[in-house]
């Protein structure tokens, strides 16, 4: 599928509806307050990559967080630029594929991804992550053979591929279980505070 046509079909769904992305994930909730309440009392900057219609965007902003949406679909990023006025919330908000975001290093003390893990960018996100920032991730994951039409890197993960991704973090939380006919990974990682930025790009791409 092509960055147009991923366009194509979430700018659909989201004309469409989505209720179960409309209110925050229990795991997020529960990371969040488990994780990164106490660290950040007085609230920081988000990344919220693949952000929706901003489930999680809104409840930080709420939070005094300074956050930033990138999501593929325009209707989505539209329907939120709206909700947020409705709110009188602020947020940086864009319309872009994670792919083309430019991460700046050092830039966020939370990152969250939610079913949207790009094997291609783990490198940027890391980047952008500060010294003793934190990511929240939740994913898909192969439980049993794959078969779909997602490109390589953001195909369902397989069974601890998210460690090996995601080295230069300090595992807090990680779980993996089935669901239905595959599996979810649950994650939370914290970047320590020596690690400089570059440091992981020994890693590869």
């Amino acid at each position: 599928m092509s960055l147009d046509e991923r366009r194509s079909h979430w700018d659909l769904k989201y004309e469409q509806g989505l209720p179960s992305l409309e209110k925050p994930d229990p795991f997020y909730l529960s990371a969040f307050d488990q994780f990164v309440a106490d660290s950040f009392p007085k609230g920081g900057t988000a990344l919220d990559l693949a952000g929706g219609i901003g489930r999680h965007a809104l409840w930080l902003a709420r939070k005094n967080w300074q956050v930033t949406v990138v999501d593929i679909s325009d209707v989505a990023i539209r329907k939120l630029e709206q909700k947020a006025q409705q709110l009188g919330l602020t947020l940086e908000l864009l319309a872009f594929d994670a792919k083309e975001y430019p991460f700046k290093p050092a830039c966020f003390d939370l990152i969250v991804m939610f079913y949207h893990f790009d094997r291609d960018i783990c490198p940027r996100v890391l980047s952008t992550l500060k010294p003793g920032g934190i990511l929240i991730c939740k994913s898909s994951l192969s439980w049993g053979s794959y078969e779909g039409a997602a490109p390589v890197s953001i195909k369902p993960l397989m069974r601890g591929e998210i460690l090996s991704m995601l080295p230069s973090l300090q595992v807090m939380h990680h779980q993996e279980r089935p669901v239905r006919d595959r599996g979810v990974v649950e994650y939370v990682g914290k970047k320590p505070s020596g690690v400089f930025v570059g440091a992981h790009s020994s890693h590869g791409d």
